[in-house]
C-alpha cells in the first residue's frame, strides 16, 4: 500500500449541518480515500494551544497532551471525554509514526489521520470538521498540497437543522443544543462562512479551494461526484452514490441509504416567515451570490430590531453552552463574525 502521505490530504468544512458528513461518507466509498470520521477540531483547538510548537519537537508533557487529544477521538466524539486507553488506535502506533513525521504537534495530527486512512486500507487520507471553514489559511500553509472542500448549503436549511438538532441528541447534550441556537448570530455564522470560502477561493486558487454546494449533490449525485472527483484528481466510482445517512436530520424521511432531494427546501416546511425574514436579512446579496433564490417575505422593522437587541444575550448563551469546546473566545468571536459585520 501506498504511504498516505505521498498523496495530497483532502479537507472538508464549511457550516455546521451544511452537508459536510454527507460529502465525508460520499469520499469514504472511494477506494482510495478515508476521511477520519471524528472530527478533530485541531487547527481550532489543539493547534492553538500548541503555538510555537506546531512544526517543533515537543517535550514530553506537550507531546502527552497531543497523544491523549487524538487517542480519545478513537473512543469518543471531541469534547465529548473519551479515554485515551479505550479507543481503537494504539499509543505506541500514534508515537513512532508522529515521531517519523518530525515529533510535532501537526505530526501528530497528520499521525492520527494517516493511521485512519491505514486502519481502512485507504492510501489518501483527509479531515472533516466544519469550523475549519475559519482556518483555511493555516491548513493550506501547513499543507501546500491539500485541497479544500467547502460545503455550502441554503442558510434555511443549515438552520432549520441546527434549531432542531437537540431532538435527536441524548438527554445530556439537549441543553447545550437548544442554548447553542440564535437566529441572527446562526445567520451570521453562515455569512461569514460563505464568505470565508470565496476569500480563500480567491486567495488560494480554485485549483486548491472547491465550493460544493449541498443541493448540487441531491439534485445530480451523479454529476456532482464526478466533477469533484475530477478536482481531487481521483476516478469517479459507482459506489460513491452509496452513502449512509447515520447522523443525518432526515434520515427518517428516505431511509438509511442514498441520497434524496427531499432534505433541499424541507426548512420551507420546518421554519415560520419572521425567521425566514430574518436569516434573508442578515445574509442579504449572499444569497443570490451563492445561487439560492430569496424567498418573497420581506423582514419588519419590528424584527429586526428584535434580532439586534437579543444578539448580546444569544452570543453569551452560545458561549457559555461551548465554553467546553472554545480555546480562545476572542479568536473564535473575531474569525466568525469580523467578515460577516465588517466586511462590506
Amino acid at each position: 500500500m501506498n504511504n498516505p502521505s505521498s498523496n495530497s490530504p483532502i479537507f472538508i468544512v464549511g457550516t455546521s449541518r451544511s452537508g459536510t458528513t454527507l460529502l465525508r461518507n460520499i469520499l469514504n466509498q472511494h477506494s482510495e480515500v478515508w476521511i477520519a470520521e471524528k472530527e478533530t477540531n485541531y487547527f481550532a483547538d489543539l493547534r492553538v494551544k500548541m503555538a510555537g510548537f506546531e512544526q517543533q519537537p515537543l517535550s514530553s508533557e506537550k507531546a502527552k497532551l497531543c497523544q491523549d487529544y487524538f487517542l480519545a477521538l478513537t473512543h469518543k466524539w471531541y469534547g465529548e471525554g473519551g479515554d485515551p486507553e479505550q479507543g481503537w488506535m494504539k499509543r505506541q502506533e500514534l508515537v513512532a509514526l508522529a515521531e517519523s513525521l518530525g515529533s510535532s504537534a501537526d505530526a501528530y495530527f497528520e499521525s492520527f489521520c494517516q493511521l485512519s486512512a491505514q486502519r481502512n486500507n485507504k492510501t489518501r487520507w483527509g479531515e472533516k470538521t466544519p469550523k475549519h471553514i475559519f482556518h483555511i489559511s493555516e491548513i493550506l500553509t501547513r499543507y501546500p498540497n491539500a485541497r479544500v472542500v467547502c460545503m455550502l448549503r441554503h442558510p434555511g436549511g443549515v438552520i432549520a437543522s441546527f434549531r432542531d438538532k437537540w431532538k435527536r441528541l441524548e438527554s445530556k447534550n439537549v441543553s447545550q443544543a437548544k442554548n447553542s441556537y440564535n437566529l441572527l448570530i446562526s445567520s451570521l455564522i453562515w455569512k461569514g462562512a460563505f464568505r470565508a470560502a470565496v476569500e480563500a477561493r480567491k486567495l488560494f486558487g480554485e485549483e486548491r479551494i472547491y465550493i460544493q454546494r449541498f443541493e448540487d449533490l441531491l439534485t445530480d449525485p451523479e454529476s456532482a461526484i464526478k466533477a469533484l472527483t475530477s478536482w481531487l484528481s481521483l476516478d469517479y466510482q459507482s459506489s460513491m452514490l452509496e452513502v449512509s445517512l447515520s447522523n443525518s436530520s432526515y434520515r427518517e424521511l428516505f431511509g438509511k441509504t442514498g441520497v434524496s432531494q427531499k432534505p433541499m427546501y424541507h426548512w420551507r416546511e420546518k421554519l415560520s416567515d419572521s425567521e425566514i425574514a430574518g436569516f434573508q436579512y442578515v445574509c442579504g446579496s449572499l444569497l443570490n451570490e451563492a445561487g439560492y433564490e430569496p424567498e418573497p417575505i420581506r423582514a419588519s422593522l419590528g424584527l429586526i430590531s428584535r434580532l439586534w437587541i437579543t444578539a448580546p444575550f444569544g452570543l453569551l448563551q452560545t458561549l457559555f453552552a461551548n465554553r467546553n469546546r472554545i480555546t480562545n473566545i476572542p479568536q473564535y468571536i473575531w474569525r466568525r463574525f469580523r467578515i460577516a459585520v465588517l466586511q462590506r
